[in-house]
């Protein structure tokens, strides 16, 4: 058994939901496979010790995960690899599941676009731009023209909205992941999901630390992570397999309290805030550092 692994629990639990992604774009029985590949990614990203059940063989213990899954399991920790995941791979074009998030695009049309070289939404995008989609079997202008607007921001319309328990997931694998991250001092979910409304869009984390871009970047490279848009010096949006989208706010620690506040609140709430706060003469962005203390 090798000494060092080759995944960490969060490479591991990427590659399990890319699996799930895949036999979710296959349809039929595979749909039911693939609800098993995701459960078992939550299982992973949550375990405190993953060494330790590889090499005593007990990740049969862990909920939702029999044989075939512990096999694949190991296999990514052990080699970074998994024989499931190639061979699905192979079946798909280039790129499948990050393009696959752009609402109107068909598996079919994936594949016309890996033929032309596109297999991301940066490819996409400047594809649509500069007139070299249109000219594409199965595209034209008005679809060009569609997917320019459609991209121009980081921020897609979803193709659903998440149930509040499947965004609760996204959300805390991502502070998990912020929380390994050098240099962070404190971390929370924000938005519509610390709300606790029952659908999500987006999903808003706040987060602090002395060098918020540093912080930005490091999380960009979160495995789970399909692709991301920087959105300012402090600010990217991530999407993942799964639909999800984060929208990541890093600031100095001074500025944690009122950011998680103004990321929370409804706008309706907070202009209310903002008309009190001018009509006692206070600095609405000088407010106190904490929650509790604003």
């Amino acid at each position: 058994m090798a000494d060092k692994p080759q995944l960490d629990r969060f490479g591991v639990a990427a590659a399990l939901q890319e699996i799930a992604q895949l036999m979710d774009l296959k349809g039929g029985q595979f749909r039911f496979k693939a609800k098993a590949y995701n459960a078992g990614a939550r299982a992973i990203q949550g375990v405190a010790d993953l060494d330790r059940l590889v090499k005593e063989d007990r990740l049969t213990t862990l909920p939702r995960i029999g044989d075939a899954l512990a096999s694949q399991i190991k296999q990514l920790y052990l080699t970074g690899q998994s024989s499931v995941l190639n061979g699905l791979r192979q079946e798909f074009p280039k790129g499948v599941i990050e393009l696959s998030s752009v609402p109107g695009l068909s598996v079919e049309k994936i594949r016309q676009l890996d033929e032309a070289g596109i297999s991301s939404i940066a490819q996409l995008k400047a594809a649509a731009e500069n007139g070299r989609l249109e000219t594409l079997k199965g595209f034209g202008p008005k679809t060009a023209q569609r997917l320019v607007t459609q991209l121009a921001t980081p921020i897609q319309k979803p193709k659903r909205r998440l149930h509040l328990h499947q965004a609760w997931n996204t959300a805390d694998q991502c502070v998990d992941y912020l929380k390994t991250i050098d240099g962070v001092v404190e971390v929370s979910v924000a938005g519509s999901l610390r709300r606790w409304e029952e659908t999500i869009g987006v999903i808003d984390i706040v987060a602090s630390a002395n060098d918020p871009a540093q912080v930005v970047e490091k999380f960009r490279e979160f495995p789970l992570i399909l692709s991301s848009q920087v959105d300012g010096p402090n600010e990217c949006v991530a999407h993942f397999a799964d639909g999800a989208q984060v929208w990541l706010t890093v600031v100095p620690p001074e500025e944690f309290g009122i950011t998680l506040f103004v990321k929370t609140g409804s706008q309706a709430h907070i202009e209310k805030v903002k008309d009190y706060a001018e009509r006692k003469k206070l600095n609405f962005a000088r407010l106190p550092r904490t929650e509790e203390e604003l």
